[in-house]
């Protein structure tokens, strides 16, 4: 028996006991069909987190009742309430019914790929361009969440490596060893023409070493 069975099982023994219709009874049945509903399960946990549901039925903690009874972890609960908060304040449109009952269950996008559109918003180095294009391949073109998480990396690697600091640093760079370069010429014309002292090749040396170690 997998795990994912056996969570299955915890959620339809816990459903025996608790009414059917009721807001409870309709989490856990959430929570059993957790990939193609997870939109309403999302909706019912923002319910039972601000009203603090859970402590009438038995948990004294959010955490202690995603684990418990409906065998999902902390990090998942509150990751599914941050993803359904921000469609509902940001992309109310994606939660309404229509959109729900018009869409193939597969195209409704994962919570994961919602909640890194989330931190696209909220990275102040990207824009409201960064941010449609993420959208386009969320909610129209269905990426899987790893290519979504792959291309929030490559924006923000993007971002970086464009920054004014991240530039200057590499003008510097490529300055700095072309001296080198510069340098190590003039060292080899002094030595094979022998016009200057052995003491000043050292103090060559020295400051070859010296830009080198600024190179890193």
């Amino acid at each position: 028996m997998n795990t994912q069975y056996r969570a299955i099982e915890r959620i339809e023994t816990n459903m025996e006991s608790i009414e059917v219709g009721s807001l409870r009874y309709s989490i856990l049945n959430c929570a059993k069909n957790f990939k193609s509903s997870w939109l309403e399960l999302g909706q019912h946990l923002v319910s039972v987190y601000n009203d603090k549901l859970y402590k009438e039925w038995g948990y004294l903690t959010f955490e202690a009742y995603c684990s418990k009874e409906i065998g999902i972890r902390k990090q998942t609960g509150f990751k599914l309430l941050r993803s359904y908060h921000f469609l509902e304040q940001e992309e109310p449109q994606y939660i309404k019914k229509e959109y729900i009952d018009s869409a193939d269950g597969k195209n409704i996008p994962s919570f994961e790929a919602v909640h890194t559109l989330s931190q696209v918003k909220a990275n102040k180095n990207l824009g409201n361009d960064d941010y449609e294009k993420m959208k386009r391949h969320i909610f129209e073109e269905g990426k899987p969440d790893k290519e979504v998480k792959d291309v929030y990396q490559s924006m923000v690697k993007q971002v970086k490596e464009n920054s004014p600091e991240e530039e200057h640093k590499l003008r510097r760079l490529k300055y700095l060893r072309r001296v080198v370069g510069s340098l190590n010429s003039i060292r080899k014309e002094i030595q094979l023409s022998k016009f200057l002292s052995d003491d000043i090749l050292k103090e060559l040396d020295v400051i070859i070493i010296k830009i080198e170690v600024e190179i890193g």
